[in-house]
């Protein structure tokens, strides 16, 4: 599909259909082997840090990754959402026993100052999307919060999408920023 004459709207909105479509069955299997591919890669090996989210509904679920990425002992971050300023900050989390609902419903870590962290260049963040492109570029959900935290840091990014989300252009604007990788069930996707 080339998405980059459609409106982000029009393509947010058929992506979200295409994923309500597919099967629970399908989903799971597939979020399954997206989660397995992150924990094999050779991005996640080497990140002493890993950024992460927890996944609404409509996201490549996350829950079991966080899991996994504790288990293993690695420091895990996730983002607390400024919705004042449209800005977001990441916690660390230590357990998922500490989650609690934050900003548009999405559970967050507790929010205190010695939890607050940045990225440095060794940490793994993995980003949530609605479809990716062959050039890197992920369609958000079109608040802008990781365009504009990825202005500021620039850590190891790796999206989490499904295979079929894949359109050949997104359009895009000079506030958009390219990803490093793609994990789909299918394939670790390089840019």
């Amino acid at each position: 599909m080339n998405a980059a004459s459609v409106s982000k709207a029009a393509l947010r909105d058929a992506m979200l259909q295409k994923r309500r479509a597919m099967p629970f069955d399908i989903r799971a299997a597939a979020d399954e082997a997206i989660a397995k591919r992150v924990l094999q890669s050779r991005e996640y090996a080497s990140a002493s840090r890993v950024f992460a989210y927890v996944s609404m509904p409509h996201e490549v679920h996350t829950r079991f990754l966080l899991s996994e990425i504790l288990a293993d002992g690695k420091q895990l971050a996730l983002p607390v959402c400024d919705t004042n300023r449209h800005t977001m900050q990441f916690y660390l989390l230590r357990s998922m026993d500490e989650l609690k609902s934050g900003a548009y419903r999405i559970p967050v870590p507790p929010v205190a100052p010695e939890r607050c962290v940045q990225p440095d260049a060794a940490t793994l963040m993995l980003l949530p999307m609605l479809a990716f492109d062959a050039e890197g570029y992920r369609l958000g959900a079109g608040g802008g919060y990781y365009d504009r935290y990825l202005s500021l840091y620039h850590p190891i990014t790796m999206g989490l999408c499904y295979a079929d989300c894949f359109v050949s252009a997104l359009p895009r604007n000079a506030y958009d920023r390219r990803m490093l990788c793609c994990a789909t069930e299918q394939r670790m996707e390089v840019f």
